[in-house]
């Protein structure tokens, strides 16, 4: 099922849609499409991160910072 979605862009981004959409051999609304899953599926991913934050007891708060000196 489809839903309509009426947004508003600037005109720039608007000529890049085109440029691209066209360049691609796709429809506005699918690249547009597209865009709004990877963006949803990045945001996803960092989400599935957050139960690991700070699961190595003992550790220093700056661990991360400091994870090349400890492969070098």
């Amino acid at each position: 099922m489809l839903v309509r979605k009426q947004i508003l862009v600037p005109a720039a981004l608007d000529k890049k849609i085109r440029r691209l959409s066209q360049k691609r051999g796709i429809s506005q609304s699918a690249l547009i499409v597209a865009a709004v899953e990877a963006f949803l599926d990045a945001s996803g991913q960092i989400d599935h991160l957050t139960p690991f934050i700070g699961v190595i007891k003992g550790a220093s708060p700056r661990l991360s910072e400091s994870v090349d000196d400890i492969y070098r």
